[in-house]
């Protein structure tokens, strides 16, 4: 045995450690790489948003908020607009503000229903005609809140 070789035994678990080191390395890759693409996406829908919110003349958050907010696939706003849930919580956020027997339904600000309906157009457009004609049951105006 020179000075340079190992026992076999020896050799084995380098082999085994630095196949498993190679794995892990692959694997980080890999969910990095999923991660990052996913973040792109959701910085390009939220960019897109922004900037639809801004032409619309309506107050609209940073980019990276809406990013983080709403992902790459619109979140809660998308997971089904015309559910008897999502209207009820739409529904529920056009109230005066009181809680319990106090609470009262008034009269919606239409600027809130078009922000949301940019949303749904731009995360997901095929979802956008349950919401409009939800909002036709509504009563809507230019409010001030």
């Amino acid at each position: 045995m020179t000075t340079g070789d190992a026992p076999d035994h020896k050799r084995r678990w380098i082999y085994i450690t630095s196949g498993g080191l190679l794995v892990v390395f692959a694997l980080i890759g890999l969910f990095t790489f999923t991660a990052i693409r996913e973040n792109t996406q959701a910085s390009a829908k939220a960019e897109q948003l922004h900037s639809n919110l801004v032409a619309a003349g309506l107050p609209a958050p940073e980019a990276n908020v809406i990013a983080d907010a709403l992902g790459d696939d619109g979140g809660s706003v998308c997971q089904d607009p015309s559910s008897p849930m999502i209207k009820a919580k739409y529904q529920a956020s056009i109230t005066n503000g009181a809680a319990g027997p106090g609470q009262r339904p008034v009269i919606g600000p239409r600027a809130t229903a078009e922000a949301v309906a940019l949303t749904i157009a731009t995360y997901c457009p095929d979802r956008l005609q349950d919401y409009l004609s939800h909002l036709d049951t509504l009563k809507l105006d230019d409010t001030t809140k």
